[in-house]
């Protein structure tokens, strides 16, 4: 799997509040009545529309907009057709055939018709994809022939497992194994088609920054673009799908952040149509408290982060010099004393640092796949992980799994408890006390190092600062990064306990987060261990991986991803959250928050595209899909949105995902 792709988290950078203690939002705001005009910002130029080959967020927020796959999720988290009109499975779950609508033109920027939509059009994508290597191509790995061609042990395209009819208007592409999950991959763009004369034609400009690039088949067209300045998007009138698309022109202005106020002044006068809320923001108290009726709380539901110990330390760049290695990583080792990190840490206060403290205890999340990212038959993923962590140890039915937002892990008395048997078996083994845990962070970064600071708060007066002390090492950004997320392999990774990595899923299977840590997860260097496949794998690697049980969690995941049959999905989930629950047990990572954000729209609520997987999420108004977008006059309440939200959570409990047969 590859790290670039799951670790974009969708993180917002904005800042968007001045001195705005005045404000009122019934007197000073402006009504925006173009209610066929999106007004918003955006603060990262894009540096490529190849969709097919690159996946960075800045880029692909834009080309979901103008090219469109085989299938889309809708408001309500429908997986349904898009270019696909309809598709049919093979009786062993491996072959899938997708009918392609007829009469979808190719578009030029100009708005010219170019040609006409074929199936053909696939293959030569994905071959084009595999030829120009893909930062996408280990979602599509799991077609047949697609690893030898890559690999160049079979350099005939022709034998992958991807087939066209154009006569007959059909794509069929042949799996290896079945995957119950495999529709939800085809929003990825990757799998987006691209005309072949089209793509000769361009040659190496195709994908640049430039409206006529690409050919357009989707809802919106690139109208302008200029770096640092602005982009504008008008609707594609040759549209087969134009009765959705309400917003017919959008107008993003750049937000270098140099501002603080820009958005938000723009917002007051109508010349924006939403705006994010930042509560590190000097001004924010005062803005919540004079018009918390108007703020809402997107989240971002699919993105989860949480912090991990790193079993097997091996740079010490940015810590105390007299620190005690050995009795550190022997405390570490020790399932007991992580457990007491656990239930030390109160995720309310930690996480209200950096998203404020209504937010805060909205984004608390106790486990690794979201609660509801997928149901087990009238179930949701967390009640069924719930009932295998109560099996595992007693003391996690104090802990509510199967909702977000609850601060339930906070336990004294249990963090005690656990300390307690730790400190009797490591002093059995000699190990000395205080305990000292580095962490690495960004000296510039206040909001962060809050956040830390919280970190340590929480450990120190639960466990006592003569137990356990939480070291945080100031450095510079550069250095931070490579002692942490930019380390390259276990043996750079350059702390004890850090808070917090984040993760988002590929597609709407629960193993799209479990897979990481598996004995070929890519994330196993996070625990400070490298995988069997790596040439740095060692014995201390193996002897690691069996004492803290990753041996036996792989064992469950790899039993679990063996359940592949469409009528197995409830089978496959269960199993899947038994692995899950195995993992959490031993607390060798600890999940902490997904993301909320405060914001004020004029746009309608849940109006926007529920995509829990791939691009088009419309979660934090940086990245969407506006297909399907209403903006109103009025801006939206709190009251508003609180009902639109329960509504939505109904609907999108019961939403088809993996209905594949159509």
């Amino acid at each position: 799997m590859n790290k670039k792709r799951f670790l974009l988290i969708l993180l917002t950078s904005i800042v968007l509040l001045g001195c705005l203690s005045g404000c009122n939002f019934k007197k000073d705001f402006s009504s925006n009545r173009d209610n066929e005009t999106l007004n918003s910002f955006y603060h990262t130029d894009p540096n490529s529309f190849d969709y097919l080959v690159n996946y960075l967020m800045s880029n692909s927020t834009y080309y979901d907009n103008f090219v469109e796959g085989l299938l889309e999720y809708d408001p309500n988290g429908n997986l349904k057709g898009a270019m696909a009109k309809s598709w049919k499975v093979s009786k062993d779950n491996r072959i899938y055939t997708y009918q392609i609508r007829k009469g979808v033109k190719w578009m030029q920027a100009d708005g010219s018709e170019y040609d006409r939509v074929k199936p053909s059009d696939w293959v030569a994508g994905l071959k084009y994809a595999a030829d120009s290597k893909s930062q996408m191509m280990y979602v599509a790995n799991s077609i047949e022939g697609l690893s030898e061609y890559i690999k160049g042990e079979d350099k005939n395209f022709s034998h992958v497992g991807v087939k066209a009819d154009d006569k007959k208007g059909t794509l069929t592409y042949m799996l290896m194994k079945p995957e119950p999950y495999w529709n939800s991959k085809l929003v990825l763009g990757i799998f987006f088609p691209v005309n072949t004369k089209f793509l000769k034609l361009k040659s190496k400009s195709f994908g640049k920054l430039a409206a006529d690039s690409i050919l357009y088949n989707g809802p919106y067209v690139l109208a302008e673009y200029t770096s640092k300045s602005v982009i504008r998007i008008k609707a594609n009138d040759a549209y087969y799908d134009k009765k959705n698309v309400h917003v017919k022109n959008i107008n993003l202005t750049f937000d270098s952040g140099k501002d603080p106020s820009q958005q938000y002044r723009g917002f007051a006068k109508g010349e924006f149509s939403s705006a994010i809320l930042k509560p590190s923001d000097a001004a924010y108290k005062k803005i919540y408290k004079k018009n918390k009726n108007k703020i809402c709380y997107m989240s971002e539901e699919a993105g989860t982060y949480f912090a991990m110990f790193n079993f097997n330390r091996q740079s010490y760049k940015y810590t105390t010099p007299n620190k005690d290695k050995e009795s550190t990583h022997k405390a570490i080792m020790n399932s007991n004393f992580r457990k007491a990190i656990l239930f030390s840490l109160n995720l309310e206060k930690i996480n209200s640092q950096s998203l404020g403290e209504y937010a805060g205890g909205l984004s608390i999340r106790h486990s690794l796949t979201p609660p509801n990212f997928v149901s087990v038959g009238e179930k949701n993923y967390g009640t069924v992980l719930q009932k295998r962590m109560n099996a595992l140890d007693p003391n996690w039915k104090n802990v509510n799994f199967a909702k977000d937002g609850n601060n339930t892990s906070h336990n004294v008395k249990l963090a005690k408890q656990y300390f307690a048997k730790a400190k009797e078996e490591l002093s059995a083994k000699g190990v000395k006390f205080p305990i000292h845990l580095d962490a690495v962070e960004n000296e510039s970064d206040v909001t962060k190092l809050n956040v830390y600071k919280s970190f340590k708060q929480s450990i120190e007066n639960s466990l006592s600062s003569n137990n356990v002390v939480y070291d945080v090492h100031k450095t510079s950004k550069d250095k931070m990064l490579v002692a942490t997320y930019q380390a390259e392999t276990s043996k750079e990774k350059d702390y004890d306990f850090a808070c917090y990595m984040g993760w988002n899923p590929d597609y709407r299977d629960p193993i799209s987060y479990l897979a990481m840590y598996g004995l070929e997860g890519n994330e196993l260097k996070t625990l400070g261990l490298s995988t069997p496949t790596e040439d740095t794998y060692t014995d201390t690697d193996e002897e690691i991986i069996k004492s803290i049980g990753l041996d036996k969690y792989d064992e469950l995941l790899s039993n679990a991803d063996e359940i592949r049959a469409i009528d197995k999905q409830t089978d496959r989930y269960e199993a899947l959250a038994n692995a899950e629950a195995y993992l959490l047990n031993s607390a060798c990572i600890i999940p902490i928050k997904h993301e909320i954000f405060p914001c004020i729209l004029r746009i309608k609520p849940f109006s926007w595209p529920a995509s829990p997987t791939g691009v088009g999420s419309f979660v934090n108004l940086q990245y969407p899909r506006w297909k399907y977008v209403k903006l109103q006059d009025d801006i939206v309440t709190a009251k508003e949105y609180k009902k639109a939200q329960k509504n939505f959570d109904k609907k999108f409990a019961k939403n088809k995902v993996l209905d594949e047969v159509k």
